[in-house]
């Protein structure tokens, strides 16, 4: 019989999550729960999200309301999403959120950050040390090696540590991956709801319960209310000039900005004039190639250190809360602690395909939203009407009813265990043969 989705682990295990982000977070109460003993490792002095809004789609959403995660009161539930065009803001597509599907929220990070953290370490088998930062891992013995020279043995390593993790280049015996630029950059800004309503054409917009992509020539931007409408989160996706290395968010120049995006919707200008004039952080998006394998012995990769996700479809952290729901479900599932490279093994067949599939439905979605204006993009926009009549598939992903049926109708915890069954069965023949 194997466990169900909440069942308590067979066999308890001492766990190091590696990284005090999202991903590790969701990962220490995801076996927390289930009775393992999780201690998180984080290198910075204390645990810090910094950025601005993100979406809980149902996917994450499902898994959070099933672990007791307290983050709704913080998020503002979606009602629909309108598509409009960059010039003019004439609306090309207007498509309500489908409940059947769960709902979909955004939230401030910091606020999910601090949900996750909150209900983690009320568990009492978890425990977090900060300055912690590891350096190196001995695939032998389980255990990490810290900058400090501290040593940290466990029964299974899972490293959330990020788009530059450590453990990666362990795992894959390789210090270089082929980072593929996309040719663009993105904006963050976060304008409060007092600058919103100072101007009348911004007004309605802090209100409603509504998401807003414009779409036009080489960018996007994607906008929406959060905490309770009392912040409006901006992300603007424009031609990379060269101005961001590799390295995280910087400053990011406001003229710069206003040039970008000269000759948009009034809406798109009045955002921008509004943004104070050191508030506007900038970031280059990568596409991370697909790695060769997530997991070496009983060391295992999860959310961006494996598969760094492109803003354009929103399941950046998604995903990551996914690689959790899984670990907690397989590693609780088995019967011996020699059994932890395999239950690792059936993790990585459970989610690499689709945490890969995800990332690359972000690239091409980028094509379809960047089109120059000219045919291409008014056979796009016709597409947009009739995907709103159900006649076609929709030009953007993130609207797309079939790729959120694929995209929010997982459930992570369930697909793990089906695969970490079908794993064990095949096994059991084998063994038998």
């Amino acid at each position: 019989m194997h466990a169900q989705k909440g069942e308590q682990a067979k066999v308890p295990l001492n766990a190091i999550v590696v990284g005090g982000g999202i991903g590790g977070i969701a990962t220490a109460l995801s076996l927390g729960r289930r009775g393992h003993n999780v201690v998180i490792l984080e290198s910075a002095p204390k645990l810090m999200e910094v950025g601005a809004g993100i979406q809980v789609s149902p996917n994450m959403g499902r898994l959070l309301d099933r672990w007791g995660v307290a983050y709704r009161e913080k998020a503002t539930l979606l009602q629909q999403i309108d598509i409009r065009r960059w010039q003019d803001g004439s609306l090309l597509a207007c498509i309500p959120c489908n409940p059947a599907h769960g709902d979909q929220l955004t939230i401030h990070r910091a606020d999910l950050h601090n949900a996750l953290i909150e209900k983690a370490l009320s568990l009492p088998n978890v425990q977090l040390l900060v300055n912690s930062h590891v350096v190196d891992v001995n695939f032998d013995k389980t255990e990490v090696i810290l900058a400090d020279g501290r040593v940290i043995s466990g029964d299974v390593v899972l490293a959330a540590d990020g788009i530059k993790s450590n453990i990666r280049p362990k795992i894959l015996n390789d210090n270089t991956i082929k980072v593929q630029p996309t040719g663009d950059a993105a904006y963050r800004i976060t304008l409060s709801r007092e600058e919103m309503l100072a101007h009348p054409v911004l007004r309605d917009m802090i209100d409603q319960s509504r998401a807003t992509r414009w779409i036009g020539p080489g960018c996007h931007i994607v906008a929406y209310p959060l905490r309770n409408h009392e912040l409006f989160n901006v992300v603007l996706v424009h031609p990379d000039r060269g101005t961001v290395d590799d390295m995280w968010t910087i400053k990011g120049s406001k003229k710069d900005m206003i040039d970008e995006y000269a000759g948009w919707d009034e809406r798109v200008t009045q955002i921008i004039a509004n943004v104070q004039d050191d508030a506007v952080m900038e970031w280059k998006l990568n596409l991370y190639p697909p790695l060769r394998t997530w997991t070496k012995g009983s060391i295992a990769l999860l959310g961006d250190a494996c598969h760094p996700m492109l803003p354009y479809v929103a399941q950046g952290a998604a995903q990551a809360v996914e690689d959790a729901g899984a670990l907690g479900a397989i590693l609780s599932s088995i019967s011996s602690k020699l059994d932890i490279p395999a239950a690792l093994q059936a993790y990585q067949s459970s989610r690499k395909e689709r945490a890969e599939q995800v990332q690359q439905s972000g690239k091409l979605n980028r094509i379809a939203l960047h089109l120059p204006d000219g045919p291409e993009q008014l056979q796009r926009d016709e597409m947009f009407r009739l995907a709103m009549q159900g006649n076609s598939e929709s030009p953007d992903r993130w609207i797309d009813e079939k790729t959120r049926k694929i995209l929010w109708e997982h459930d992570a915890e369930e697909a793990a265990l089906k695969t970490f069954q079908e794993y064990q069965n095949k096994h059991s023949r084998v063994a038998n043969l």
